[in-house]
């Protein structure tokens, strides 16, 4: 039986199914001749790439090793022993893992019966210590998300002296959701940290480029907890090659965003619950025993991730790799649960 080392479909961690593309790989071929010398102090040529690219001022830009970096530097950034992260759960992974290394209380909230986070409850979990409250929209593992209209109705009851850090990890996939720009999102919320990265919808995740756009006096205070060099030339070469390329990952985007709704189909057709989703993955309710289903997606060589007691999230891929999929959940498809499909 395959294990998820060996698998050939490596659908776990929703990874971009195609390689970067050839003008990235070209660029970090042609940085690749000065990796004798060091990097910026600062990413001070870096942070004024993607400032371009969202057109808003280098002083509301923080660059770093992925958005899970940038984040980690947040939590250091504000975050006191003592004090409290408010989270859904499940939840990116990081997130309660940054929680230990700041020695900070987890506060997780379970998601609500349609595989969104619960923001009423997230609400009363709030408290004058809580100095972090995160929301991944579109939201990781369930692939659901919210409004512009509901999330700014919570963002009403946040604390003051609370950081809003919203996880936009999978916002390009989620082609319909709308909201203001990101300069009028921070000037009207100046608690706000937009968190985004590269490694999903640019499909370089090895690279680990992640930035996040928030009020200057934010950005500068995690800036200031960052360590020097943190960036280097080949993240910088492949920022400038991928945001240059936008046309050839949106085509990339509207391939999966079909994968995507073809799979969804088929699973629901099955009998399977599948939470809406407007990423580069699903999220399959499976609250039973999950065994049979592992077993036999490990025979075919998938590899997706497993939430015992809770569901399946499997990453979208080339197609050959969604049909073993189907073909998986077709086989134990008698075990499906039993009761109404998610809203």
């Amino acid at each position: 039986m395959a294990g998820p080392s060996d698998a050939r479909y490596l659908l776990a961690q929703n990874e971009h199914p195609y390689p970067p593309l050839p003008s990235v790989l070209a660029a970090l071929a042609e940085a690749s001749a000065d990796l004798h010398r060091y990097p910026d102090f600062r990413p001070e040529r870096i942070a004024g790439i993607v400032a371009d690219w969202q057109d808003v001022p280098a002083g509301q830009v923080v660059v770093g090793h992925g958005s899970a970096g940038v984040a980690l530097d947040l939590f250091h950034a504000v975050v006191e022993p003592g004090d409290n992260v408010v989270h859904s759960a499940p939840c990116f992974d990081a997130y309660p893992l940054f929680c230990e290394i700041a020695r900070a209380e987890a506060r997780p909230v379970p998601l609500g019966p349609d595989a969104r986070h619960d923001l009423a409850a997230m609400a009363e979990r709030m408290d004058g210590r809580t100095r972090i409250v995160v929301l991944c929209n579109p939201h990781n593992p369930t692939g659901t998300v919210y409004s512009w209209a509901e999330l700014t109705e919570f963002f009403r009851r946040v604390p003051a002296t609370a950081l809003i850090l919203l996880d936009e990890a999978y916002v390009d996939f989620a082609l319909g959701w709308q909201a203001p720009d990101v300069p009028a999102r921070i000037a009207e919320w100046p608690n706000l940290v937009v968190l985004r990265t590269l490694s999903k919808s640019h499909g370089i995740a090895a690279l680990r480029i992640g930035y996040a756009l928030a009020e200057e006096s934010v950005a500068q205070r995690v800036r200031d907890h960052q360590v020097p060099y943190a960036v280097n030339r080949l993240q910088e070469a492949g920022l400038l090659a991928a945001v240059g390329a936008e046309d050839e990952m949106a085509r990339r985007i509207a391939e999966i965003a079909a994968e995507r709704e073809r799979t969804e189909a088929e699973l629901l057709r099955l009998g399977w619950t599948v939470a809406p989703s407007v990423t580069n993955f699903l999220w399959v309710d499976a609250p039973g025993d999950q065994l049979p289903l592992r077993a036999e997606l490990e025979r075919l060589g998938v590899a997706v991730r497993y939430y015992p007691g809770q569901g399946i999230r499997v990453a979208i891929g080339e197609k050959d790799a969604n049909d073993a999929v189907i073909e998986g959940f077709a086989a134990v498809a008698p075990l499906a649960p039993a009761h109404p499909a998610t809203p």
